[in-house]
């Protein structure tokens, strides 16, 4: 599937989610750009995974170590922020062993259940 086309996607679900958030069709646009980006993962770029992703009501981080190994997970907690307000304190996430990674792209995959 085109990014063009995933973007049009997105943008359709959002309209619908506004007027109304039990609409059906909202769930098969996720399972339907989700089904595409799984079978088409290196077709695309990290940062578009990760932003289409974020559109799905995911929040994916991105953790580098010192040992050079990537993890991305959406496990954790932060201090509630609303508006324009930072983000002002302990940000903590939490990765298992097996979500450690030698290249981001590797850790986004496992992230997506690819």
């Amino acid at each position: 599937m085109e990014k063009t086309l995933i973007k049009t996607l997105l943008n359709e679900r959002d309209r619908l989610y506004k007027k109304d958030s039990e609409n059906k069709r909202i769930d098969e646009i996720q399972k339907e750009i989700s089904t595409a980006i799984r079978n088409n993962f290196d077709e695309y770029e990290v940062d578009f995974i990760i932003e289409t992703w974020s559109r799905f009501g995911s929040a994916p981080s991105l953790i580098y170590d010192d040992n050079g190994m990537f993890a991305a997970t959406g496990d954790g907690f932060q201090q509630v922020v609303t508006g324009k307000d930072k983000i002002d304190g302990v940000f903590t996430v939490f990765v298992q062993k097996k979500q450690w990674k030698k290249t981001i792209r590797q850790a986004l995959k496992q992230f997506i259940g690819r």
